[in-house]
């Protein structure tokens, strides 16, 4: 049987496959290793993972995360899982690739992630063939959840949201400066925290100013990110995410002003790597 796992920086989706059936699906915390140590890697699996499976019927794993972007943090996820998948392969790869091959199959295209963070790469339907640094929630993830909730703290903090956007934030939260410094600065998962006020926002996305808010921040990432390949005009550009999904209407409104042909959009990617791995066999 093979498992195939999505992973975020927030969640991980793992499938169990046989012979193209899904057999089981699982979800537990995200496993990005520039946020976890092996040791909590190892917790997680041990705790959430492999109590709802037979770990030795598994014969290959096939996962893809956000951090798999060096042979350390690779190496880190692969000695988790070795303790307790004895009996399979396991390959790990970045979650750009996940990406691709579940918007766009075997076909050339751009593929973005919008999710807790952001990503791209220019996929020829077989292999990556260029990419954009993200450079992560504090320089960069441009359209994410993290950027688009840093972007609405900070006039909160700043005392620009327009009052009654700000009434319903304080009764639905109550969170004092203290707070939030502290979530951000001493807290883990701060980037997660971020992200979290999307769920705020985007019931609330048709308000003028949380409209302009999401914009300016999708806008940021097609200039920053989808304008960087040459041929960004000639070529689908794709999207997966939850970011992408629920601001799917302002996302499109933001492609159309920078002449970008939209392919897919999509919550996220685990049905089209089921399917990419079932061709596989």
């Amino acid at each position: 049987m093979h498992l195939i796992a999505d992973s975020g920086s927030t969640k991980t989706t793992w499938v169990l496959l046989d012979r193209g059936s899904v057999k089981k699906t699982i979800s537990t915390p995200g496993l990005n290793p520039y946020f976890h140590s092996s040791a909590s890697i190892h917790d997680i699996l041990r705790a959430e993972l492999v109590t709802q499976l037979v770990a030795d019927d598994v014969s290959s794993i096939y996962f893809y995360g956000a951090g798999c972007s060096t042979e350390n943090k690779i190496a880190l996820l692969t000695e988790a899982m070795k303790v307790f998948f004895r009996n399979a392969g396991i390959s790990i790869f970045h979650d750009i690739l996940g990406a691709a091959r579940a918007l766009l199959g075997r076909k050339e295209g751009i593929a973005c992630i919008l999710g807790t963070g952001c990503n791209s790469c220019y996929y020829d339907g077989k292999e990556i063939r260029a990419g954009v640094p993200s450079l992560g929630y504090i320089f960069g993830d441009e359209g994410a959840g993290s950027n688009i909730g840093k972007l609405f703290l900070e006039r909160y903090l700043k005392e620009r949201l327009p009052a009654d956007l700000k009434t319903e934030f304080q009764q639905a939260y109550n969170l004092t400066l203290e707070d939030i410094l502290n979530a951000l600065y001493n807290l883990p998962y701060p980037n997660r925290f971020l992200a979290s006020f999307s769920e705020f926002i985007a019931p609330r996305q048709s308000h003028p100013f949380l409209r302009a808010l999401v914009k300016s921040s999708l806008l940021a990432f097609f200039e920053e990110q989808v304008k960087k390949y040459d041929n960004y005009r000639e070529v689908p550009v794709s999207f997966v995410g939850s970011i992408a999904y629920h601001y799917n209407g302002i996302l499109l409104e933001a492609a159309e002003e920078n002449k970008v042909k939209v392919g897919k959009i999509m919550k996220s990617p685990i049905e089209g790597l089921i399917s990419y791995h079932s061709m596989q066999g």
